[in-house]
């Protein structure tokens, strides 16, 4: 006794040991390693979010000044192309102009909004020598800036975005404290080569400085155009300097590309700059944010996941040294009670894991594991069984020796095999991969609405649900009258709890069950007929073609070939309507249902052949094609098959279709106006230029109409006549010399044109605006 009760504290306290190391170790160091990954995945997250934040917060500033720009070239352009302009640029602007000038100022005045952030906008015509700004119109030789504004006639791009001094000016161009402004200027006329005019929009750059914010972790931002200057900064006295002497030109970094994030010291501090290079007018935005910052953020984060850390080992460690003391004590005692010898057995020198291990082991010595087991495979043995009869693979006296066998042999006067098929997923909250599960749901309700007595075990084959329903008693009227109010009220239970539409093939009536593989063909074929009845059908397999010949449908070629023109011509809407009108002459009116495949695979060759032929990509080649061939032999119902045909085949055709007619429609218009500038002092016509483009004079007229609003011939009225008054002002031409180089037949003809659109005479247009 004195042995075994010193064995026994000796294995107490090695085992107690070991469990507590064991739950300490276990306890620990998943602790460490927490905490070691949650610091660094925190510091790099906090310096990776900042990064991304300042790429964020550069594209939006971007974004924010770009739309004030693009605003304020939009506006200028339709100023500078408004009929406004258009007269204002022949007029001297004199005292008789007053009213062209107001006309003008309230151009202007438009263009000075909040959101544009336009203070001034200066019009020069260096031609009729006169300048209009907000203080007013002055002549231009007068004007103090006289040379500065004609230097802006040496600018190329004829549209440029420049930073300006206002100490540049002797005249006053901004009333704000800002001293650098940021000018929009544009050379006018747009449609000559010879430029004459100016149109310039005068933004204080400190209006657009205002759109910096502070970003995340930011300390500085500036934005430097094509010129290396700093045109934005939210230091006043920054803007203006060359970029060269700031900073971060000073490290010398490289930024290629359209953006990036480069690291770099300054001052001998280490910074991540962050750029980006505007594609609109080659400005580029960059963000200097201190790694200092980020760092100190970092160590805090460490200091408190090392604190929290400590804590939870302290309570690991003393959760771990009190659950050990409490688990043992019933271990011992079951080791105690499982050993349980008399005082002369020699102590044991297992320990107590080994022990109850061993008497485990006993435990699964015994039947019961391989009963269960063999019940289970006599269930699925049983189950397929009842496969092979149902496909056709027994034999008759196999069946009856096996439905004997498995307990399955039943005295029904009366049977018939029932297929159950989910009929889409489309439109539903359910997804293909889900379609297995609800097909063992619905198994489960035909468990529960089919009585046990009435039925076989349910099978899951392919895609259908099949029970063989048996009925006792009663005539055949009796038993199709059963299975009829069984199939709805399963139907009705489908469509409740799974919101899901089912359709249910019932097969013919039959009496013994060596035919139950024909009947299952049967409730299949059944199936089948929902391209013609629609979703959510039952249909009994007796009521088919009953006592009727079957009518092949004459296949609808010439609705066929009508949707493939309305295809090449990109007539959406009447495609459409050709394809729902191909589906009711092709699918509907059958009368087999094997007959529909058929003409979809007909139809399918056809838009396939029409894709070859015009060079269209709908996918991948090779198995890609037959997978269209299974894709749409696989459905069943009208709309899908309609649906997949629109999604897959038709709309895709109707946008390329559609593009490539644009874009040609598009090249032809510009190539007709080319002709005309080039022919106006011709005998041009319409048929002159269908024979010179080799296309129908008709077709050429209508494409021109739609992409113009004109017709040729008031194109070509409208453009002879711009070119009379630019020769009426800018030439001694007589008004004859111009009627006849225009081809008109008199000049009294062209007289009586040109007063039709200008309400003036020729000669009265030469006066106001002054020929040579």
């Amino acid at each position: 006794m004195v042995n075994g009760k010193v064995a026994g504290i000796m294995r107490k306290k090695s085992l107690l040991k070991k469990m507590i190391l064991l739950g300490s170790v276990l306890s620990i160091l998943p602790v460490v390693a927490i905490g070691l990954f949650a610091y660094i995945q925190s510091s790099k997250q906090v310096q990776e979010r900042v990064n991304q934040a300042e790429v964020q917060y550069l594209s939006q500033l971007n974004a924010s000044i770009e739309q004030v720009l693009k605003t304020v070239e939009h506006t200028l352009t339709n100023l500078s192309e408004s009929r406004v302009m258009e007269d204002a640029m022949y007029s001297e602007m004199e005292a008789p102009s007053f009213q062209l000038y107001n006309n003008l100022k309230s151009e202007i005045t438009h263009l000075q909004s909040f959101d544009t952030k336009v203070e001034d906008v200066i019009i020069v015509n260096k031609q009729r020598n006169w300048l209009i700004k907000n203080s007013g119109i002055k002549r231009l030789n007068e004007h103090p800036d006289e040379e500065t504004y004609l230097a802006k006639f040496d600018l190329t791009p004829h549209t440029s975005w420049q930073l300006v001094a206002k100490s540049d000016y002797k005249d006053p161009i901004s009333s704000q404290s800002c001293p650098y402004m940021i000018s929009l200027v544009k050379q006018l006329p747009h449609i000559t080569i010879h430029k004459y005019a100016l149109a310039i929009a005068n933004i204080p750059a400190c209006s657009i400085t205002g759109l910096i914010t502070d970003g995340e972790g930011q300390e500085e931002i500036l934005v430097v155009n094509e010129d290396g200057q700093i045109i934005l900064h939210k230091d006043r006295t920054m803007i203006g300097q060359p970029f060269s002497g700031h900073p971060v030109a000073q490290a010398e970094l490289a930024m290629k590309g359209v953006s990036g994030q480069l690291h770099a010291e300054l001052d001998g501090r280490p910074y991540t700059v962050t750029y980006m290079k505007s594609a609109f007018n080659g400005w580029t935005y960059m963000s200097v944010v201190s790694i200092d910052q980020l760092t100190s953020e970092s160590r805090q984060i460490g200091w408190f996941t090392l604190a929290v850390s400590l804590f939870i080992l302290l309570l690991c460690f003393g959760i771990v040294w009190l659950s050990t003391n409490k688990l043992y004590r019933p271990l011992n005692r079951l080791v105690t009670a499982i050993e349980g010898g008399s005082e002369g057995n020699e102590p044991s020198s297992r320990n107590e894991v080994q022990v109850i291990e061993d008497h485990i082991k006993q435990l699964f010595n015994s039947n019961s594991k391989l009963e269960n087991e063999m019940r289970s495979q006599a269930q699925q043995v049983g189950a397929l069984f009842l496969h092979r009869m149902l496909s056709g693979s027994l034999k008759e006296t196999e069946i009856r020796e096996k439905l004997e066998h498995f307990g399955l042999s039943r005295s029904w006067e009366h049977m018939a095999v029932l297929a159950i098929q989910v009929d889409t997923l489309e439109n539903t909250h359910y997804e293909s991969k889900d379609l297995e599960l609800l097909l063992f749901a619905v198994s489960n309700m035909t468990e529960e609405v089919v009585p046990k007595e009435q039925r076989l075990p349910v099978l899951l084959m392919d895609r259908s649900v099949v029970v063989v329903n048996g009925y006792e008693g009663g005539g055949r009227e009796a038993a199709d009258e059963h299975v009829y109010r069984l199939t709805e009220k399963l139907k009705d239970l489908i469509a409740r709890y799974l919101g899901l539409s089912a359709s249910i093939g019932i097969s013919g009536i039959f009496f013994d069950m060596k035919h139950a593989a024909r009947a299952y063909e049967e409730a299949l074929e059944a199936l089948t007929y929902r391209i013609r009845l629609g979703k959510g059908i039952i249909v009994p397999y007796g009521s088919l073609n009953a006592g009727k010949s079957s009518i092949i449908a004459e296949y609808p070629v010439r609705t066929e070939h009508d949707l493939v023109q309305a295809i090449k011509l990109a007539e959406q809407e009447e495609a459409l309507t050709l394809l729902r009108g191909w589906m009711s002459d092709a699918i509907h009116q059958i009368e087999l249902p094997d007959h529909y495949q058929l003409s979809l695979v007909r139809l399918l060759n056809r838009i396939l052949l029409l894709a070859q032929e015009e060079g269209i990509t709908l996918g991948k080649s090779g198995a890609y094609r037959m997978s269209l061939y299974e894709e749409v032999l696989a459905l069943h119902v009208s709309e899908e098959i309609e649906e997949w045909f629109k999604e897959k085949l038709v709309l895709p055709m109707l946008r390329q279709f559609g593009e490539r007619r644009s874009s040609q429609d598009q090249k032809l218009s510009e190539r007709i106006i080319d002709l005309i500038r080039n022919h106006y002092e011709s005998e041009f016509t319409l048929e002159d230029c269908a024979a010179r483009l080799h296309y129908n004079a008709s077709y050429l007229s209508s494409v021109f109409k739609k992409e113009t609003g004109h017709t040729f011939s008031e194109y070509l009225a409208g453009y002879r006549l711009q070119i009379a008054k630019q020769w009426l002002t800018e030439t001694d031409m007589t008004v004859k010399d111009i009627a006849e180089r225009l081809k008109y037949n008199n000049s009294h003809n062209f007289i009586r044109a040109f007063r039709k659109q200008e309400e003036m005479t020729p000669g009265q247009y030469r006066s106001q605006y002054g020929g040579k």
